[in-house]
């Protein structure tokens, strides 16, 4: 038995939705079953983790462009001179007062 079910869609997901049918040669309806039917089919551990990993390649993306996006380095001195200014501002006073390990 099948159901006739009314939905709203934005339109920009209803036209990626009609380019992706057509594109696959099968109806809307047949497109929009198969999709639900696998996000159904997965558990809820297995959304997650799919959103975790689209935003783990976005984050990998970013640092991949990073320069890119930023060209212009303003501070040339050695990353270690940096950490060391920083590690005697007043900011850093809670890591300063961490125990170091295995002492």
């Amino acid at each position: 038995m099948t159901a006739k079910v009314t939905i709203s869609l934005p339109d920009e997901l209803l036209s990626r939705l009609d380019a992706e049918a057509q594109e696959l040669g099968v109806p809307r309806s047949e497109l929009v079953q198969e999709s639900l039917a696998t996000y159904l089919g997965k558990t809820a551990e297995q959304r997650q983790a799919d959103v975790k990993r689209a935003r783990m390649e976005w984050a990998l993306e970013q640092m991949e462009t990073f320069e890119e996006r930023h060209p212009t380095i303003y501070d040339t001195r050695p990353t270690l001179e940096i950490l060391r200014e920083i590690r005697e501002t007043d900011d850093s006073a809670p890591m300063r007062d961490k125990p170091e390990r295995g002492k």
